[in-house]
């Protein structure tokens, strides 16, 4: 029953993940602006070649596809949104238990992601890089839509693997017939003072 539960939050973080990554990659695709790297504009590759700059150094960050720069920052923007992610699934579960509503599930989720960009992305990175590579890899407002979506995705991973799981029959039951849903009456026990001998 754990590692279901494991498992199901390490698959709503992965989804997340690639929901994050996709947002962020349309956003820096339509706006086309200047990043921190010289001569670079935002493109599909530059949130996560800007992962790899901030471990490598800013010549890993690139407009262009460039295949060791792109597998290391998808590494690491998945391994980051593991560990978010379950920070956020103990949270979610904590306030709305394990069969959430889609919608508060969502709106909590997205809460949440606000609040892992504003420590990731402005105070974290932003402290690390000199440069603030990560933060302009896409327009300065682009990385909250893209974790709201990270937030939101990962509420409604959860919300949908919790119904699932107690559609399935996969929730806690009560030992012996239940009185409700039998036709049996429930056994009684007779109390002690109808069986003591007068």
């Amino acid at each position: 029953m754990r590692n279901k539960k494991l498992v199901a939050g390490l698959v709503s973080s992965l989804w997340a993940a690639a929901a994050l990554i996709v947002t962020a990659s349309l956003i820096a695709e339509i706006a086309a602006t200047p990043t921190a790297s010289p001569g670079v504009t935002s493109s599909t590759w530059t949130p996560i070649t800007s992962v790899t700059a901030l471990f490598f150094g800013a010549d890993s960050q690139h407009g262009s596809f460039n295949l060791p720069s792109v597998l290391f920052g998808l590494g690491a923007i998945l391994l980051t949104s593991i560990v978010a992610g379950s920070l956020a699934t103990a949270f979610i579960v904590y306030c709305l238990g394990w069969t959430p509503h889609p919608v508060a599930s969502a709106l909590l989720g997205a809460a949440w992601g606000l609040a892992a960009e504003i420590l990731l992305i402005n105070l974290l990175c932003n402290w690390l890089q000199s440069d603030n590579g990560i933060y302009t890899s896409l327009p300065s407002w682009g990385w909250f839509p893209a974790f709201a979506v990270w937030g939101a995705t990962l509420g409604l991973r959860l919300s949908h693997l919790g119904r699932k799981r107690t559609l399935e029959g996969d929730r806690v039951r009560v030992a012996g017939p239940s009185p409700l849903l039998s036709a049996d009456p429930h056994p009684v026990t007779p109390h002690r003072s109808r069986t003591a001998p007068r």
